[in-house]
């Protein structure tokens, strides 16, 4: 197929991505933003004991029923308790007893025996003290001048989880919330689908390394960084091969070499009709099945797709830009599907410029834009309902610069002539 359009390009390509399903296990550390692999039930309730939730004074409820300002309740403190740490009571037994508190820190256990807690500032406390500290028993006592009612300033036991209840589904992404609730429930590892392996291959001679030496006509390889950071963005840990020059046996060869290890390849150069776009011909040479070649939009219509060793093969234009905005649109719903990262799609809504475009598109083209957030709150400013999208200057394929700050892409269909300020248009969020 050649000169498709991108929906046709998608559904094909789409058609022949299988989801990963290995599953294994990796250390919570190491498992951010990697994709459950199991149903995770809770193997404990949390927290596991009936506990304070503030420092001061574990008693009985019963204890106060009459207190008041008038005539209030003196309770004998019979001892002190840590978070870590059990109360263990006296020797008649481990509750606390009628007429007793206990002097509790946040986080520990509430004696038995006890069923409120006041906090520190709501009691008066007549102290005895030694170097300082509180006596752990004896002489010290609380002075209570209200009732306290039953489970007052208590956190029981599962109540934030109980036993048996579901953690985590599979397909869910692990942020920081569910591994520290995996780490609440004493779990050191969890099960995850193993991530794919991207592979990022930059072919040209004129390409150079960045850090060495410009020698006469090359350029630094940009494509390489750009796109592996791009990909590192966005969840996953690509593999930067080194730059193959524009020679169909010694990029054979290379792609030949790493495929084995990799779920998919994406390439940049060599995939227009120059004497030196070689990438048709290594597919060849492959022996790797094509599936289209060429595409109705700008930029990045120079672009190549195939399948080898049943792993797609996603070969992009040299130009920075291109190369960029392809990887949005058209290997970004790719690796979604692959990784089960529904969380990856893009965006689509109408806004309105708030600059003109003043060139007429021929083609449908997408550009480069901003859409704009007021004063960092997150919501865009609206114009007649809409969001406002600001355009930089600099459009080419080849320019960089012009794409900083950018977060979405506005869509131009084809035959479209210059649009004003104020034109509605669609945009596709690749930042949402």
């Amino acid at each position: 197929m050649e000169r498709i359009d991108l929906e046709t390009a998608l559904e094909l390509i789409l058609s022949r991505t299988i989801p990963i399903d290995d599953v294994l296990k990796l250390p919570l550390r190491k498992a951010h933003g990697l994709v459950s692999g199991e149903t995770i039930y809770a193997p404990i309730d949390n927290p596991p004991f009936d506990r304070s939730p503030l420092d001061g004074f574990a008693l009985r409820s019963a204890d106060t029923v009459n207190a008041s300002e008038a005539a209030p309740v003196r309770l004998r403190v019979a001892g002190v308790e840590y978070a870590g740490s059990v109360y263990t009571g006296t020797a008649s037994g481990p509750a606390l007893l009628p007429g007793e508190a206990l002097r509790i820190m946040t986080g520990a256990p509430m004696p038995e025996g006890s069923d409120a807690m006041l906090p520190k500032e709501d009691v008066q406390e007549s102290a005895s003290r030694e170097n300082g500290a509180f006596k752990e028993n004896g002489g010290t006592e609380v002075v209570i001048s209200h009732p306290v009612k039953k489970h007052e300033n208590y956190i029981f036991r599962g109540e934030d989880v109980q036993k048996g209840q579901l953690l985590i589904s599979p397909g869910e992404r692990l942020d920081f919330v569910r591994l520290g609730l995996l780490a609440e429930m004493g779990f050191a590892e969890v099960p995850v689908y193993r991530p794919p392996e991207i592979g990022i291959l930059c072919t040209g001679d004129e390409l150079v390394p960045p850090g060495e030496p410009l020698p006469p006509g090359k350029i630094y390889n940009s494509n390489g960084v750009l796109l592996s950071a791009r990909l590192r963005e966005l969840g996953f840990r690509p593999h930067l091969l080194p730059i193959v020059a524009d020679v169909s046996e010694t990029a054979a060869a290379e792609i030949g070499a790493h495929m084995e290890s990799l779920d998919m390849l994406i390439t940049t150069g060599a995939v227009s009709v120059g004497d030196k776009d070689i990438m048709r011909d290594v597919l060849t040479r492959l022996g790797a099945e094509r599936l289209f070649w060429r595409m109705n939009f700008k930029p990045g219509s120079a672009i190549l797709c195939g399948m080898y060793r049943g792993k797609l093969l996603i070969c992009l234009s040299g130009n920075p830009f291109a190369a960029m905005a392809n990887l949005e649109l058209l290997a970004r719903p790719v690796l979604a599907k692959l990784a089960r990262r529904p969380d990856l799609k893009t965006r689509r809504l109408e806004a309105r410029l708030q600059n003109p475009f003043p060139k007429s598109s021929g083609a449908r083209r997408f550009i480069r834009a901003r859409l704009l957030t007021e004063n960092g709150a997150g919501e865009p400013p609206l114009e007649s309902g809409l969001p406002l999208v600001s355009l930089p200057e600099g459009h080419a394929s080849g320019q960089m610069r012009s794409l900083v700050g950018c977060n979405c892409f506005v869509d131009i269909p084809a035959c479209s002539g210059a649009l004003s300020a104020g034109s509605i248009v669609e945009v596709v969020q690749y930042n949402a």
